[in-house]
């Protein structure tokens, strides 16, 4: 009769410690992709954000708006070619912010 409680408590411990790790709990969601940034309107630290762009690449993409389209980017000699296929998914130009 005293194995019947321990048994128990052993049991309730494993479903509290396994039930979180198993799938049938989670809800699946897509992963949350970021809105675009606009070149033309985004602050110095949402442009730090975007992947491989250091502080001294956001304050030139900052200093040389208006930009009409992102490729601008490099036929400017703000970035290379290479720096802008990193970002080029995540930023957008919006014309109307000049």
């Amino acid at each position: 009769m005293t194995r019947a409680p321990a048994r128990l408590a052993a049991l309730a411990l494993a479903t509290v410690l396994l039930a979180p790790a198993c799938s049938l709990f989670h809800r699946r969601h897509a992963p949350a992709t970021p809105a675009p940034v606009d070149l033309n309107r985004a602050s110095l630290r949402t442009l730090e954000k975007l992947p491989g762009i250091t502080p001294s690449m956001a304050r030139r993409i900052v200093d040389g708006r208006p930009y009409e389209e992102p490729r601008e980017l490099v036929t400017r000699g703000i970035l290379t070619e290479r720096e802008l296929d990193r970002i080029l998914d995540r930023v957008v130009v919006d014309t109307r912010a000049r």
